[in-house]
């Protein structure tokens, strides 16, 4: 008798969710460890800001390495419109 087929992990199920419709999870904020599903999540309630996004989920609140990147998903993901530079992560170099 076959033994049966493991079942897939979380992660793997989550992984292939977010392949099937064209976009992967990674992690954005490595000093806090904030993935760009968390990030999404926040855009897609209408928080549009980064300041907002790192109040909701710490996401851009150390080093501001990331905050780049969370402006381009805010823009990606149709909060653009509303979005503005709210400072977070400036340091006078633009």
């Amino acid at each position: 008798m076959p033994s049966p087929e493991p079942t897939a992990t979380f992660e793997a199920v989550v992984e292939n969710d977010f392949q099937s419709r064209g976009q992967r999870i990674m992690i954005v904020c490595l000093c806090k460890g904030v993935s760009s599903r968390v990030i999404l999540d926040e855009v897609r309630r209408g928080n549009c800001t980064v300041k907002g996004i790192a109040q909701a989920c710490q996401a851009g609140r150390s080093c501001g390495t990331c905050v780049s990147q969370i402006r381009e998903m805010i823009q990606t993901a149709g909060g653009g419109s509303r979005a503005h530079d709210d400072g977070v992560g400036s340091t006078g170099s633009r």
